[in-house]
């Protein structure tokens, strides 16, 4: 069985269609959230999503356009795009997102959009938060999002390792492994990032695909959100 993992489209229409294109034959595609915040196409990004009827997690900015307390964490600019998202998009949507769980378990491992012990909130973004969140696993493994940062944090031994490049990679438990983003990448490589889990050969492809930055841009001013959302895309930060 292979299933896709997309995770942080951001409402960026422009990059999910293009993974939806470089996408190769699966099973299943499953999303780990933060569907809307940042980009200019929340709508579209939505309604492809439901319906292609995808597994997909809540992330922090979806949380926050059905939960106004949440925004008391956001800087301004995220916080504006989530207001203006929540204005934008209907109830229909709002009600998905709303439901969407803050967790699954397939084949045995976990799915959260941020961390095993945060499962919407917390960035895994250095040696020691992984450490903490891989010893929790039992020996698991976890995919999930949040950072825009692709790649797998492992423990051998005591020691935690992290391993990226757009190759086919093995899964050696415990482990975290983060797709990337599909909308707002930040590895400083401006290219929309997924991948591929082969569920019974227990790896995982990194995959990276060119998309049309401009209009992702012109979506995001045509909507007069923070301009400093559309210029990021170019550099991947």
């Amino acid at each position: 069985m292979k299933i896709a993992i997309l995770s942080d489209i951001h409402a960026n229409w422009q990059a999910l269609e293009a993974v939806l294109r470089d996408c190769p034959p699966v099973d299943e595609t499953l999303c780990l959230g933060a569907v809307v915040g940042y980009g200019g196409d929340p709508q579209r990004c939505v309604d492809e999503v439901m319906k292609r009827g995808w597994l997909t997690l809540v992330g922090n900015h979806d949380r926050a356009c059905t939960d106004p307390e949440i925004l008391e964490w956001f800087n301004e600019d995220a916080a504006s795009v989530v207001r203006w998202t929540i204005d934008v998009v209907g109830d229909e949507r709002l009600a998905w997102l709303r439901e969407l769980p803050d967790s699954h378990v397939k084949n045995d491992v976990l799915l959260v959009h941020a961390s095993p012990r945060d499962h919407i909130y917390e960035y895994v973004l250095d040696t020691a938060v992984a450490h903490a969140n891989l010893e929790i696993l039992n020996g698991a493994a976890c995919f999930h999002g949040h950072t825009h940062i692709p790649g797998i944090f492992a423990l051998v031994g005591e020691t935690v390792t992290h391993e990226y490049r757009v190759d086919t990679i093995g899964i050696n438990k415990p482990s975290l492994v983060n797709p990337g983003s599909v909308g707002q990448p930040r590895d400083g490589v401006p290219t929309a990032s997924y991948g591929i889990w082969d569920v019974e050969e227990s790896t995982f492809q990194f995959r990276r695909v060119r998309y049309d930055i401009k209009g992702a841009q012109r979506a995001i001013r045509k909507a007069r959100l923070p301009e400093r959302f559309a210029l990021r895309l170019e550099s991947g930060r």
